[in-house]
């Protein structure tokens, strides 16, 4: 069946991103029309779960421990969630964390915070990548970002591949992140600092919203779409809205959904990122409630990673690794013109005759002739001052 947004009064579209203080701030409207219908485009902040949030919770040690919580600087301040990559220096998240409404950079500084077993790691943001193509319209793709740190994690925090085959339609991801949280019933009432994981499944590429006119903006098939499912057929929302082709019920208790604060967040498939949480979007009659809440019967949207995976590799294959510090051995540098143990007598007043001064061997040294060893060299740090960073290209943050 085929629908329109001709006769609905009201659309919203939700992005996900979190607030490090607890109050919600809306921004101001996106200019963006469906239909002639006008689109809200918020700021609120995690996931929302099937069953009880705490259920959810992920501790540390159990592989997720390379997804970070990021506390972005900018004038409200902002808390996002990445995920670390193969080098151990750089972050994969939401370019929406770091800009305005028009895709400017707006953020000043910010701390990648690991959680492990041994205590928090905070690591200082250094340089920041947003893909050329980033406009801010959420709908139109191209919302990642790498963000490369200032020092290498170390070895003991999860490195993840990204997912390179775009064969993710109906597989299950693993999704983690950071932000509010609640029950699906109920939406995203709760504030909260922690990690959470759970499951949800990919129902369509993004374009599928442009084949069926239910948005009459391009929708790109760069975008993963999954909904919110309680398993009962009315909150179904891609089968409500897409006909059986596109009906199923969830995944039961695993179900969660995105939400404010999960912006940036990383979808697993086989270990690798597949998808990067992007934002949310509701239509009246699927969802459970009349608010868009990351509640049942909604839909949300990932960044597709393998569309991007070209402009991932040539980030992170032109860095260069920080050289580690030298530290020279004092024992190479001593001189080789010193004497050797066979040419200093054990004992002097065995060796030295009875002769005058003069008759001392040249060959033992002048206590005036002091022997200099070398203190160690450090050249950690220098790597600290890299040149430029790039919005589009690259573009500096100030710290």
């Amino acid at each position: 069946m085929t629908f329109t947004l001709s006769n609905f009064k009201s659309l919203t579209l939700l992005s996900a991103v979190s607030l490090l203080t607890p109050l919600v701030i809306t921004e101001p409207a996106k200019a963006v029309n469906l239909n002639n219908t006008s689109i809200q485009t918020q700021v609120q902040p995690f996931y929302t779960t099937a069953g009880n949030p705490d259920d959810y919770l992920v501790s540390p040690g159990t592989g997720y421990d390379g997804v970070a919580q990021l506390s972005l600087g900018g004038f409200w301040g902002t808390s996002c969630t990445g995920g670390l990559l193969g080098t151990g220096a750089h972050i994969l998240t939401a370019a929406h964390c770091l800009t305005d409404d028009f895709g400017s950079l707006d953020i000043w500084d910010g701390t990648a915070t690991f959680e492990l077993s041994t205590g928090d790691l905070n690591l200082s943001i250094a340089d920041i990548f947003v893909h050329e193509d980033w406009t801010g319209d959420l709908l139109n793709g191209y919302d990642i970002a790498i963000l490369e740190l200032t020092d290498v994690a170390p070895e003991t925090v999860d490195r993840y591949d990204i997912y390179r085959t775009n064969d993710e339609i109906g597989k299950i991801g693993d999704k983690v992140g950071y932000g509010r949280t609640g029950n699906g019933n109920i939406g995203d009432e709760l504030w909260s600092d922690r990690k959470r994981h759970g499951q949800n499944r990919y129902d369509a590429s993004g374009d599928l919203f442009d084949q069926h006119y239910l948005i009459s903006d391009h929708v790109t098939d760069a975008l993963l779409a999954y909904d919110f499912d309680n398993g009962l057929s009315a909150n179904d929302a891609f089968g409500y809205w897409f006909g059986d082709d596109y009906a199923d019920l969830g995944l039961g208790l695993n179900e969660v959904n995105s939400a404010p604060g999960d912006s940036g967040g990383p979808t697993f498939i086989d270990g690798a990122i597949a998808g990067i949480t992007s934002f949310g979007l509701r239509f009246p009659f699927s969802d459970i409630d009349y608010a868009l809440n990351s509640s049942f019967g909604e839909f949300s949207f990932d960044t597709r990673v393998s569309s991007y995976t070209n402009w991932i590799d040539d980030i992170l294959t032109s860095w260069q690794p920080p050289t580690p510090p030298v530290v020279d051995n004092p024992a190479d540098d001593i001189d080789e013109n010193l004497p050797s143990d066979d040419d200093v007598a054990d004992d002097p007043g065995d060796e030295i005759p009875d002769q005058p001064d003069d008759s001392i061997s040249d060959d033992i040294p002048s206590p005036s002739d002091p022997v200099s060893v070398p203190e160690p060299r450090s050249l950690a740090g220098l790597m600290a001052f890299a040149t430029g960073l790039w919005l589009t290209k690259k573009k500096k943050v100030s710290r």
